[in-house]
């Protein structure tokens, strides 16, 4: 079998080189562990969190590896923030090729009898209306070049499981609108995943529950982002992938 001409097609189809990613909320877990996948396959990252020693050491832990990566502070909710990160992203590398929207936060186990109307707008604020925020930035810059590739994070607490369901219904629709300017727009639905916001719950509960023999990692979820970021998936758009260790079967 020719190794030359197999490692040539997963190249053409998987490698990143030459292009600008950025990343929200990767300072920790699955965040962290795309900034990681893509910067690996040769993008140029930017990798942003609320937590700014966090995506810092994101940063740092990349360029180390030889990677490269841009570790910058960003509150998801404010508009001056977001733009702030897509304009340092065009400065530094000239465009903006790949966004990943994961930035998210937890609602602390609450119930349709706990809930109020605050913590339900301050995690549809968080989950929903941030996505909408940065891709609306983002997305002239890929509209002006037709191409582009777009890749939210979704997935529980009723206003948790609101808010991600939108993500859900936001990429389905930006994807038939934007298709015929070739940019992807996709969705990720992690199953159970071994992170930081995941073990704030019952933890070991959670881990009985599980159907494989483990839980999931940040690079199980990296993975599917890496495809969907890459050539192979130019010919999806609108879909749901869901690394999940068959916790639940579509």
């Amino acid at each position: 079998m020719n190794q030359n001409w197999i490692h040539a097609n997963m190249e053409h189809y998987f490698q990143l080189a030459g292009k600008t990613a950025i990343v929200t909320g990767a300072g920790n877990g699955i965040g962290r562990g795309i900034a990681q996948k893509l910067a690996g396959l040769g993008a140029n990252v930017v990798a942003c969190d609320i937590e700014a020693e966090s995506v810092r050491n994101t940063a740092d832990e990349i360029t180390l590896a030889g990677g490269v990566c841009l570790g910058l502070y960003c509150d998801v909710r404010k508009y001056e923030d977001i733009q702030k990160v897509v304009d340092t992203a065009v400065q530094k590398f000239g465009t903006v090729d790949i966004l990943v929207n994961d930035a998210a936060g937890c609602g602390g186990g609450v119930t349709v009898d706990t809930i109020n109307e605050q913590e339900w707008m301050r995690l549809i604020e968080l989950n929903l209306n941030s996505v909408f925020r940065f891709t609306m930035t983002v997305l002239p810059i890929m509209r002006a070049k037709k191409q582009g590739k777009i890749v939210n994070i979704s997935s529980g607490d009723p206003h948790y499981a609101a808010a991600k369901g939108g993500v859900i219904a936001f990429t389905k629709e930006l994807a038939h609108e934007l298709a015929k300017e070739s940019i992807n727009v996709n969705s990720v639905a992690p199953g159970l995943v071994d992170t930081r916001m995941a073990r704030i719950r019952d933890w070991e509960d959670e881990i009985a529950d599980t159907l494989w023999p483990r839980a999931g990692q940040p690079e199980d979820i990296a993975n599917a982002v890496a495809f969907l970021a890459s050539s192979a998936s130019d010919y999806f758009t609108g879909q749901v992938i869901s690394p999940n260790g068959g916790a639940w079967m579509q």
